[in-house]
């Protein structure tokens, strides 16, 4: 075989090698990846760490709760938590920029056993790359009435919408507006609490933005169109994630350390009625979670209404990252009224 032909041969192969990567490269940016498979372990732990346990507290009682671990260093800082429509998947965001899901186990009457599945995705910016630094502060996660999955954020205080599932991980987000007084929020002290209403509005509630009568600042996001209202906390709470029952009532879960560092949470019953502009939001406390409970930074609340078992709610914390704290995630029942 001649010289050139043996050239030529080669650089044939190379060119036929060359496009075959490239064609696979296409494949896998236009079809969905596959998601990221960890190894988390759910340890199950009493709500109350005393003898003879109660599995009532206010309006809410226990059915179960976990402490996550994982060995990933990827996993932690859960911050933002939703249900599926048929309350079997759970969703999360963390604040270092990741998706986080696994499929529910629960017995007949719907109490929570378990888990498998665990996924973790990084959060994809607009244009299509992974957020990072200060972009990947997600502190809040909502399912909308379509199942787009809408994240707020702090750090650059904004909030993006996420297409359904199954897409939702690898999809890249639309920017919601939001009106241009958030910007004016701390870093650190921007939208923690964030609720789709069954009417098709937002509502947000921010950590730390005070307006002049000392409230926290907040707004109902319709379209373009915000209405500015005000959230009067608990005595040194603060919000710090919201969830909507589908009669457009609010339920609002609030934390705060303690000057014996250690966490309390409470949640608060807010009217539906009462969301309109320019409300003065306070709600009902219907739980306060404090010592010897099981408790610790909590930042999540999902909730998932079954037409005949009733009303589920659940709770996640953010461990931040710290070995001494934990990822617990409780799964409570609404007493019903009356």
């Amino acid at each position: 075989m001649g010289r050139f032909a043996f050239f030529g041969i080669v650089a044939g192969f190379a060119l036929a090698l060359l496009l075959l990567v490239f064609a696979s490269c296409s494949l896998r940016t236009t079809s969905p990846r596959t998601f990221g498979a960890i190894t988390v372990e759910a340890i199950e732990v009493p709500f109350e760490a005393r003898d003879r346990p109660r599995n009532e507290i206010g309006k809410l009682v226990y059915l179960s709760g976990f402490i996550l671990k994982s060995t990933d260093p990827r996993f932690g800082g859960l911050s933002g938590l939703s249900v599926s429509e048929d309350g079997v998947r759970l969703t999360a965001v963390s604040d270092r920029g990741y998706w986080i899901s696994a499929q529910m186990r629960h017995e007949s009457d719907g109490r929570l056993t378990g888990f498998e599945g665990w996924d973790i995705e990084p959060l994809l910016a607009p244009d299509g790359t992974r957020v990072n630094g200060a972009l990947a502060d997600a502190e809040g996660l909502a399912r909308d009435r379509d199942g787009s999955m809408i994240v707020s954020f702090e750090q650059v205080h904004r909030l993006w919408r996420y297409a359904p599932a199954p897409t939702t991980f690898y999809s890249v987000p639309a920017p919601v507006a939001v009106p241009a007084g958030l910007a004016r929020a701390p870093a650190n002290g921007g939208v923690e609490a964030i609720a789709a209403l069954p009417d098709g509005r937002l509502i947000i509630l921010t950590e730390e933005l005070r307006r002049s009568d000392g409230t926290l600042a907040g707004w109902i996001l319709k379209g373009d169109r915000s209405e500015a209202v005000s959230y009067v906390p608990s005595e040194g709470f603060v919000p710090a994630d919201g969830a909507a029952l589908k009669n457009g009532d609010l339920l609002v879960l609030e934390r705060r350390l303690s000057a014996l560092a250690t966490w309390e949470a409470r949640i608060k019953h807010v009217a539906g009625d009462s969301l309109r502009e320019g409300a003065r939001i306070q709600g009902v406390k219907i739980a306060r979670i404090q010592p010897p409970f099981a408790v610790d930074n909590f930042e999540g609340i999902a909730i998932y209404e079954h037409p005949q078992a009733g009303t589920f709610l659940y709770l996640v914390s953010d461990d931040n990252y710290i070995p001494f704290q934990h990822t617990l995630l409780l799964q409570f029942k609404l007493r019903r009224q009356g």
